[in-house]
């Protein structure tokens, strides 16, 4: 009998020890990444942040200074504050990247001053993979020392990288000339832009599966995918979403 018990109690820890068949584990579905190295669409720059973070949003309460001078008449400094709503979403054309921005601007001439008001929009114009643009603008004037229109061009330089869903934040120097019924007048300027819609955030989508940031993309690497692009002759003009 103790015998018979014996060989049951090593049957038993030989069936224990033996190595269990495992069956397959379906494994989760894989999720597409969304670039050759995993990483989501860079839609929102750091430079954006660091301009967060500077305080430049502060830049429409700090006037910039313009030096007038007109024939016949003494020179002025004048101080405005260009406040820029809203940048529209770039527009893609074969060739180069336009950018559209309506604003509005008070100013002050010093000594004596005298009150004026201009409204316009200003369209900035980068040659693709470029940081460096040129801008045109237009604008009415009403004023205490005259009224009528504006019309300025200018060089201008984009600190944030170029997307359907960023903003652009320029530096740019730019000449005005001014035509009112008190005679024609010129100004230049140092003109730094943070548009207001930079700050009400930029949604933070992936890229389709497979496909790569904008950085690396084929055509504009500032702008979003697809099929059209100015890098690419015969293509056809497609309107980016405001961001």
């Amino acid at each position: 009998m103790s015998h018979a018990r014996a060989v049951g109690s090593l049957l038993t820890v030989l069936l224990a020890a033996s190595p269990a068949r495992s069956e397959p584990v379906p494994s989760a579905p894989s999720k597409a990444p969304d670039d050759e190295h995993g990483r989501a669409s860079p839609l929102i720059s750091w430079k954006r942040s660091l301009c967060i973070y500077t305080g430049c949003f502060l830049e429409p309460l700090i006037p910039d200074v313009r030096y007038q001078w007109a024939s016949g008449s003494p020179n002025h400094w004048v101080l405005s504050w260009p406040i820029h709503p809203w940048a529209l979403g770039a527009w893609d054309i074969p060739g180069p990247t336009l950018l559209v921005s309506p604003f509005i601007e008070p100013q002050v001439r010093l000594a004596p001053a005298k009150l004026r008001l201009l409204a316009g929009a200003r369209v900035s114009v980068f040659p693709d993979r470029a940081r460096l643009g040129v801008l045109a603008e237009g604008a009415g004037l009403w004023g205490q020392d005259g009224s009528g229109g504006v019309a300025g061009v200018g060089l201008t330089y984009d600190l944030i990288e170029r997307h359907k869903a960023t903003t652009p934040w320029t530096v740019s120097v730019v000449l005005r000339r001014a035509w009112t019924g008190e005679g024609a007048r010129m100004d230049v300027a140092l003109d730094i832009t943070v548009p207001l819609n930079m700050f009400l955030g930029s949604p933070l989508e992936s890229g389709e599966p497979g496909g790569q940031p904008s950085a690396h993309r084929h055509g504009n690497p500032r702008l979003g995918p697809g099929p059209t692009s100015s890098l690419f002759p015969g293509s056809t003009p497609r309107n980016m979403e405001p961001s």
